[in-house]
């Protein structure tokens, strides 16, 4: 049986001791890192076949999104794991659709974590049962954000963020892999439904509903 190979990404040290402790005790599973902060984590070759990455969703300073990202370049092939204290159904809804392969909470006992790490690393998806809960779809299938009085698609809600960090509609295609007219179709969605007449309407929007802090 073709070891499973675990990075432990866990900002308290006596977490990140504890969840070593029960796997190294886990037939099939070799711990190979374990960092505490995202720096560590980046900086870590993660090239190893097989590999699962448990991810702190809670960590200081964690940007989720392009943390994913760069897991992901490093290795295409990589699985995560994300692991919060925190239920909250727009966190649980970004980084699903980020590309974390699961979700699961810090008060779930180590048979959970076990059974998550048997499921992702075959290259399915496991949720806990609070994820399940938060996954709610809009009519087109994409993943739906509930903010204020509008429900922002994950796409709208990343070129919102890229908007607040002044890219141009050029630059944010190129960051998304999209077309610039892509890009403007999603402006134009997020200026309706947000109820914005301008680029400083969607930055204050995107302040009031906590997707920009300043």
């Amino acid at each position: 049986m073709e070891l499973v190979n675990i990075v432990i990404a866990e900002h308290h040290k006596i977490v990140r001791d504890g969840i070593k402790m029960i796997l190294e005790d886990v037939p099939g599973i070799r711990v190979t890192k374990t960092v505490g902060n995202k720096e560590e984590l980046l900086s870590y070759s993660c090239s190893e076949k097989n590999m699962v990455v448990i991810l702190d969703l809670d960590m200081p300073d964690l940007d989720k999104r392009n943390t994913i990202k760069k897991l992901k370049e490093k290795n295409s092939n990589i699985s995560i794991l994300g692991i919060s204290d925190i239920e909250d159904q727009k966190q649980i809804k970004h980084v699903i659709v980020a590309g974390v392969s699961g979700y699961i909470l810090k008060k779930r006992g180590k048979e959970e974590i076990i059974k998550a790490i048997e499921v992702i690393k075959n290259g399915n998806q496991y949720l806990c049962e609070e994820s399940i809960k938060a996954l709610v779809h809009d009519n087109d299938g994409d993943y739906a954000f509930d903010v204020e009085d509008s429900s922002l698609t994950y796409r709208e809600l990343e070129v919102l963020e890229l908007i607040c960090e002044e890219y141009t509609n050029k630059e944010s295609a190129d960051e998304l892999g999209i077309s610039v007219r892509t890009v403007d179709a999603h402006r134009r969605s997020l200026l309706q439904k947000t109820g914005a007449k301008n680029t400083a309407g969607l930055v204050k929007f995107a302040v009031r509903n906590h997707i920009l802090s300043l």
